[in-house]
């Protein structure tokens, strides 16, 4: 009985090993029940995080992505921003012309232009809120795209409810400053319409808008300032917000690098786009 001597001898001795064979036990039950408590907070929580604190806000959201409240209340803003725009922008400038053009050479007569202009009145909100609602979903779902192939491509871990989740949020904080900022300058201005491409302008947030104001319309080649157009205060917010978020629900992904491939992403885009629209005059 050389075992039961040993511990009458010393009872710490059987304190010791039956402590040291259970040491990993107690730390991996307590981990899994803290995995098993975590809990989403409030739409609301999350929202007001993303302003004021956005990288623990996104850390919260990465740990329990819920996709439904976001993607509902982005839409609704969308189509609430399409359908008052609706009501400010000339939508019917450009068919106007085209069908002006198309009476002058005789294609067309002017009744069939009242006509076609009459259309094109009944379906130009609906089009508009249609397009800005889908538009939006679909940018969403791109950029978590995008943000899933740059995070494959360093080797960074993450999911792609993760990232889209993130992208919903950051679309949403944005959108509801600037549509909030929109209908505080329309209102201020009162009742009077504008054409499609004035739109960018209202709020005066893009580079395009400041070298316009200082030195007039057309100083600048158009594709210099189709370029400054896209170096808006609102686009940078929503890559800083997207870069922090994509970097947050991420294992070895830094905000830096995040920045650099959405950011490199957007320039490369904006420098495509206002190449083709200086070539074509759109």
């Amino acid at each position: 009985m050389p075992n039961v001597s040993c511990f009458a001898r010393n009872p710490r001795f059987l304190e010791r090993s039956i402590l040291g064979r259970f040491k990993m036990e107690p730390e991996t039950f307590d981990d899994h029940v803290e995995e098993e408590s975590v809990e989403a907070k409030s739409f609301f929580t999350r929202l007001g995080g993303v302003f004021f604190s956005p990288g623990e806000a996104f850390t919260e959201i990465g740990r329990a992505p819920r996709l439904v409240i976001p993607i509902i209340a982005l839409l609704l803003l969308s189509a609430f921003s399409g359908w008052y725009l609706a009501q400010k922008i000339d939508t019917q400038a450009a068919s106007r012309a085209a069908l002006e053009q198309a009476v002058k050479q005789g294609r067309i007569t002017e009744d069939q232009m009242n006509q076609q202009m009459a259309m094109a009145s009944r379906a130009a909100g609906p089009i508009l809120i249609a397009g800005s609602v889908f538009s939006v979903l679909i940018v969403c779902l791109v950029i978590a795209g995008y943000g899933k192939l740059f995070s494959a491509i360093k080797g960074a871990e993450n999911s792609y409810k993760s990232l889209l989740t993130v992208t919903f949020y950051a679309m949403l904080a944005v959108s509801i400053v600037s549509t909030v900022l929109i209908i505080i300058i329309l209102q201020i201005r009162g009742r009077q319409y504008m054409g499609a491409a004035d739109v960018n302008t209202i709020v005066a947030s893009n580079l395009g808008s400041w070298i316009e104001s200082a030195v007039g319309t057309n100083a600048m080649p158009k594709f210099i300032m189709r370029l400054a157009n896209a170096v808006d205060i609102f686009n940078i917010w929503i890559i800083a917000l997207l870069s922090i978020g994509f970097s947050a629900i991420s294992k070895k992904l830094k905000t830096a690098t995040a920045a650099i491939w959405l950011g490199g992403a957007y320039a490369i885009i904006s420098i495509i786009t206002a190449a083709i629209r200086s070539v074509f005059g759109t």
